[in-house]
Parts: C-alpha cells; sequence; structure tokens
C-alpha cells in the first residue's frame, strides 16, 4: 500500500465553487469526512451480503462525495465498482477495487481531518 505522502487531495473543483468562501469550503469537508466514513462502511455492509444493487448505488454515492473531496484515487475505484456491477449481479473480482477504496479511505481520512484543522482554524 502507497504510504501517505502518495495519497493526493486535490481541492481545485471545491474551490472554484466556494468562489473562496472558506466557511463553505470547511463545511463541505467536515459534512465529507463524515459522509465517506458512513458510505464506506456501508459498502462493506454490502458486499458481505453480496447485495450487488446496493454496492453499485453506494459506490455511485461514494464517488460522487469523495470527488468533492479531491480524492481522485478513491473516487476511480468507486467507479470501477460501479461499471463493473451494473449488470446488478455480484462480482467477487470487484473486492480489489474495495480494499482499495478501504485502505485509501484509513489513510486519508486522518490527512483530511488534519487539513481541515490547519486550514480552516
Amino acid at each position: 500500500m502507497k504510504n501517505p505522502a502518495a495519497i493526493n487531495i486535490n481541492l481545485s473543483y471545491l474551490y472554484t465553487v466556494s468562489g473562496g468562501d472558506t466557511t463553505f469550503e470547511k463545511m463541505v469537508l467536515m459534512g465529507a469526512v463524515d459522509d465517506i466514513q458512513s458510505q464506506v462502511e456501508k459498502l462493506q455492509l454490502d458486499w458481505n451480503k453480496k447485495d450487488a444493487v446496493n454496492i453499485r448505488r453506494n459506490a455511485h454515492s461514494l464517488k460522487s462525495v469523495v470527488a468533492i473531496a479531491g480524492l481522485s484515487e478513491m473516487e476511480a475505484n468507486c467507479n470501477n465498482i460501479e461499471q463493473l456491477f451494473v449488470d446488478e449481479k455480484f462480482h467477487s473480482e470487484g473486492l480489489v477495487y474495495l480494499n482499495k477504496i478501504v485502505s485509501l479511505w484509513v489513510i486519508a481520512k486522518p490527512m483530511m481531518e488534519e487539513m481541515i484543522v490547519a486550514t480552516y482554524p
């Protein structure tokens, strides 16, 4: 697995949308951390149930949030799951993408929390 320094958080989209409103940026990022955590957990639960329909739905929802949070590698893995499950059948080979999402989030979450505190005191 990559080291923490290898995770890139690119907030250029958020900055474009915020128009420089740092209060808005902080609110979005704080909400994103909570939302990503919740959605990663839901994705894992649905995986354990082999619920292909909800795996796809959750991957799609998670993809949107991680995109706003600037986590492009997580976004790509969510997209891979979403595309793999387009037929709404369970595909065990998608576990590699799920594991990447979980591993990346374990590293990215504390990085994001530290960045929020440092950037938006």
